[in-house]
């Protein structure tokens, strides 16, 4: 492994552990990310602020007592900030996103998604309703929208269908190795929630994303 390839795992690695402490091991599978990140060309300090987003939300949500133990779960940030990088690379122009142009952003992302909810995912129309009520206000509470977030994605998670959960977990299955129960339980609930949102296009509330 070359110097620069050699900093860019041991680089992630040690930011990687800073945030979660012990155990200071990846696993083949985490190596594997990693090598999969660098190798689509994702610039090392988009890995690293996807991590940082990762722990960052997690740690705003309610309720989340246990600690985050696999570099797996930081993959979609990773791949988010990658892809906002991108973004903001285009036409080489390079600005700050203020926060009201975010507010308006997922404003319209939530109206267009109440405009046409899924049947499926009906069961969503109240929390995304509140959003948007809390987005209208001059001042809005940014706390307030993570809650909301927290709530939805509980409610994808209990509202979800059985063919639905067992496909995921068959892919988890597949494509991870565990040492804990709460470690599959932690990865599942991340792709699952992933899927649906794919599936049925549900926007986030959290303005992190826009």
């Amino acid at each position: 492994m070359d110097k620069s390839r050699s900093k860019y795992f041991q680089s992630v690695a040690i930011h990687f552990f800073r945030h979660r402490g012990a155990p200071f091991l990846l696993s083949s599978k985490e190596l594997d990310y990693i090598a999969r990140w660098e190798k689509m060309g994702v610039p090392l300090h988009v890995v690293l602020e996807g991590i940082e987003r990762s722990f960052e939300s997690y740690r705003r949500k309610p309720g989340r007592k246990a600690k985050i133990q696999s570099l797996a779960f930081c993959e979609l940030q990773v791949l988010k900030a990658f892809e906002q990088d991108r973004e903001r690379k285009v036409g080489h122009k390079k600005r700050i996103v203020e926060r009201h142009e975010k507010r308006d952003r997922a404003k319209a992302e939530i109206e267009r998604f109440l405009a046409k909810i899924p049947q499926q995912v009906g069961y969503l129309k109240e929390a995304f309703s509140l959003a948007h009520k809390v987005l209208s206000q001059s001042h809005f509470d940014e706390e307030e929208l993570e809650r909301i977030e927290g709530k939805i994605e509980d409610l994808l998670l209990n509202n979800s269908e059985e063919e639905e959960k067992e496909r995921v977990k068959s892919g988890v299955l597949k494509d991870y190795e565990f040492q804990q129960d709460e470690e599959f339980e932690r990865i599942f609930k991340i792709k699952l929630v992933k899927v649906l949102r794919d599936n049925y296009k549900i926007p986030y509330i959290s303005l992190f994303y826009y």
